[in-house]
């Protein structure tokens, strides 16, 4: 022992410091707290123990202990082998009433270890007849073992104080087992107790709350689909209003210049289009301008003759303008028959035609109305 000053003391190697005004001790450096083990501290772990039950009770406190390993294992990792870390550990354990700790076998291929723990404070308590045995320590020990591992481990003690050997001794080794299996094990034997039933309604409530979280997720998912959805469906209708767009060139003349393959679904939108725009617009003259079609089959030319007779249905007339050469030397080539549809070798020719029918008909009418008169005046 090593004294530094009133408040501080060396014990072992192991620092100790109390801060009096605050009523706290630290033992290397960690938060610490002394009580009397066979009064104060035997009645709180005989309360817990009656309170839960023998096997639920070490189970809790192997939990406990796996899940308060931090400070032991920043011990050992300061030292540059396990072995040597826990050397370092056990004399912490030491001063602090823990017991002696001991090392007695490591094989990290086949990941196992086993420990020895002498006058440990859990299997020495004073009990009212059930045996505390070491299921805090146990815990530290599988906690320090799967950080060592890398694996999941589980504690098997083959000797035990409580039965009048000397130590308590750990085997730690590689295991699928876990305390949740313990606890279902406990429940399907009717040992569970309330706090096991309760732990596993707050598990059953903590998947339901899981599966409303994820139902909550798919359903924003879906919205933010469907969303997307009607934009893809939105800008895929402006795509085609842009694909296919219907011009007014003149007075009851309409033109719908075609580019690219004409099939089965762009031609019911083109003639849908078409129509609504000769009903809207009053037009007596529809032009399909191929100036920009490259190439044509037998399908795509029947589906052009189908647009000029649904606008022949309207009592519209309809012509196709800027057949190309090679569109048709290929027309010619399957035998498709134009010959009922006027056909202009461009769109400023059938436009022409277009503006110069009304004159032609204004002046035919003319012609026959001085004829009457010639007539009528000879008698």
């Amino acid at each position: 022992m090593i004294l530094q000053d009133p408040d501080k003391l060396v014990i072992a190697g192991v620092r100790h410091e109390w801060d009096l005004a605050r009523g706290e001790l630290r033992i290397g450096g960690m938060p610490s707290v002394t009580m009397f083990r066979d009064s104060s501290l035997a009645r709180l772990m005989s309360a817990f123990l009656a309170m839960v039950g023998p096997r639920r009770f070490a189970l809790a406190l192997q939990a406990e202990g796996l899940r308060s390993t931090d400070g032991d294992w920043s011990v050992i990792s300061a030292f540059s082998t396990f072995e040597e870390g826990f050397v370092e550990l056990a004399r912490y354990a030491a001063v602090s009433g823990w017991g002696g700790w001991e090392l007695v076998d490591l094989d990290r291929d086949a990941k196992v270890a086993v420990f020895r723990v002498a006058n440990g404070w859990e299997s020495v308590l004073p009990r009212d007849g059930s045996a505390f045995n070491g299921g805090l320590v146990a815990g530290k020990l599988t906690g320090l073992c799967q950080r060592l591992f890398g694996t999941t481990c589980w504690p098997r003690q083959t000797a035990f104080i409580a039965e009048g050997d000397a130590y308590d001794e750990f085997v730690i080794e590689a295991s699928t087992r876990s305390l949740d299996d313990e606890l279902r094990e406990l429940a399907a034997v009717d040992q569970a107790t309330a706090a096991d039933l309760q732990q596993m309604l707050a598990t059953v409530h903590a998947s339901a709350n899981a599966r409303e979280a994820a139902l909550a997720e798919r359903d924003r998912m879906v919205a933010e689909l469907q969303d997307k959805l009607e934009v893809i469906a939105e800008q895929r209708q402006a795509i085609l209003t842009l694909s296919t767009p219907i011009i007014e060139l003149w007075d009851e003349v309409v033109a719908i210049p075609i580019v690219g393959a004409i099939d089965a679904s762009r031609t019911a939108q083109m003639m849908e289009r078409l129509l609504e725009v000769i009903l809207q617009r009053r037009a007596r003259f529809a032009i399909l301008d191929l100036t920009g079609v490259e190439a044509i089959d037998t399908a795509t030319a029947d589906n052009f003759l189908r647009i000029v007779r649904a606008v022949k249905l309207l009592g519209a007339q309809g012509v196709i303008a800027g057949i190309g050469p090679n569109v048709a030397q290929t027309l010619v080539g399957l035998g498709v028959d134009l010959t009922a549809i006027p056909t202009f070798s461009n769109l400023r020719e059938a436009l022409r035609a277009f503006i110069a029918a009304p004159r032609r008909a204004a002046s035919r009418a003319e012609s026959s109305v001085n004829a009457s008169i010639v007539k009528e005046l000879s008698r």
